[in-house]
């Protein structure tokens, strides 16, 4: 299996915190594969890493507590494992175990990954600056499932998990617009 990645990919690093690979980009003086990635939490920063170092196998001798196999593994936002939480995704390979060699999914066919993929998530994701985020937000704010929400949450790293969704709306509202202001005056 090809575990290069592609842009829009997600991934999560072995200490749990999520990205999303912006490009493959080759590095002008030594032709390296480099990974482009950008953080899903906190200040969303934009990171490079050289490509075999980002699908590296986690040093188990330094970090023995860790059962992810790879530094960087491949999740797919559109699966959500509701017996793990309302916003558990899951991981390529266990997305693997339950595919056929057609690729279709097996055993009960409500197990089967939503159509709708979580587009408002993934607007929102894609949008590039925090003005552009709560631009999504308001304009999709009735559209916005429960699920959303909390992957929202918790992937800016704010809000209470246990929370209503309109709870959960207005944090994530109020904290972009405090990062909108703080960053526009930052310009100036």
């Amino acid at each position: 299996m090809d575990r290069k990645p592609r842009p829009g990919d997600f991934y999560r690093h072995f200490k749990d915190k999520m990205y999303q690979v912006i490009a493959v980009a080759v590095h002008t003086e030594t032709e390296e594969e480099m990974v482009v990635y950008q953080a899903l939490y906190g200040s969303f920063g934009i990171y490079v890493r050289p490509l075999a170092l980002f699908l590296s196998e986690v040093d188990k001798e330094k970090y023995p507590q860790v059962k992810q196999k790879y530094r960087f593994e491949k999740v797919d936002m559109g699966l959500v494992q509701p017996e793990k939480g309302p916003c558990t995704v899951t991981t390529e390979k266990k997305n693997e175990e339950n595919m056929g060699n057609s690729g279709q999914s097996q055993g009960n066919p409500s197990s089967a990954p939503n159509p709708r993929e979580n587009k408002n998530l993934l607007a929102f994701l894609d949008a590039g600056t925090y003005h552009e985020k709560l631009e999504v937000l308001e304009d999709r704010k009735d559209r916005f499932s429960a699920e959303e929400l909390l992957a929202i949450c918790e992937i800016m790293e704010i809000g209470r998990p246990d929370s209503e969704p309109e709870e959960k709306y207005y944090a994530v509202k109020r904290y972009l617009e405090l990062q909108n202001k703080y960053e526009g005056a930052r310009l100036r």
